[in-house]
């Protein structure tokens, strides 16, 4: 009755079958490969950041010749972005010194450093403009977005207004420099506008 299971046709039959599910096997591993692999290259386009490296309280500063510090910037978070030397920021503060004192003030809420040129640019975020405000409560300053440099140098933009004194003055951008608790050598660049308070009789 199952002599047909010894013929050679059947043998032939079963070894062909065997073979074909082998390279059916084969093939679609290597389908389910290519579309893995697929998978995770659209990944890693739309999520780049995936292999940053992320840490909580964040800090960096500048020093002088002299080995004073300049300025410290604290974060509550950071994050190196694809192993270069910058850094993304949360809930960030900097202070300024004039020797061992702080005299300066900027807060904001997002931003980024390069731990090497030490290039700082914050950012406003959520409704939260950059700000910087000397202690004295003379000058104050917001804005868009702030570019600090070596040696307190600073370019900001984005509806910059600054109050100094009696003077407030409005323009679409702003370079200078932060000297104690006050802006020195100011320029403000397009749509400026200056407001001059009386003083008290």
């Amino acid at each position: 009755m199952f002599y047909f299971l010894k013929s050679d046709w059947f043998k032939l039959v079963l070894a062909l079958s065997i073979l074909g599910v082998i390279v059916g096997l084969l093939y679609y591993a290597k389908w389910s490969a290519t579309i893995e692999e697929a998978e995770f290259a659209a990944q890693k386009l739309a999520n780049p950041t995936a292999s940053n490296v992320a840490f909580d309280k964040f800090e960096l500063k500048e020093v002088d010749e002299h080995y004073k510090t300049r300025w410290l910037l604290s974060a509550k978070t950071g994050t190196i972005i694809n192993n270069t030397k910058d850094v993304a920021l949360t809930g960030i503060t900097m202070k300024f010194f004039d020797g061992d004192k702080i005299k300066m003030h900027v807060t904001a809420p997002t931003g980024t450093v390069n731990q090497k040129s030490l290039y700082v640019q914050l950012n406003s975020a959520s409704g939260q403009r950059v700000t910087a405000s000397g202690l004295e409560g003379k000058s104050m300053m917001d804005m868009e977005k702030l570019e600090l440099e070596k040696k307190n140098q600073f370019r900001a933009s984005g509806g910059v207004n600054i109050a100094m004194g009696v003077a407030k003055v409005t323009g679409d951008h702003a370079t200078g420099r932060f000297a104690g608790t006050s802006f020195q050598d100011v320029k403000i660049i397009g749509n400026t506008h200056a407001i001059i308070a009386s003083g008290a009789p």
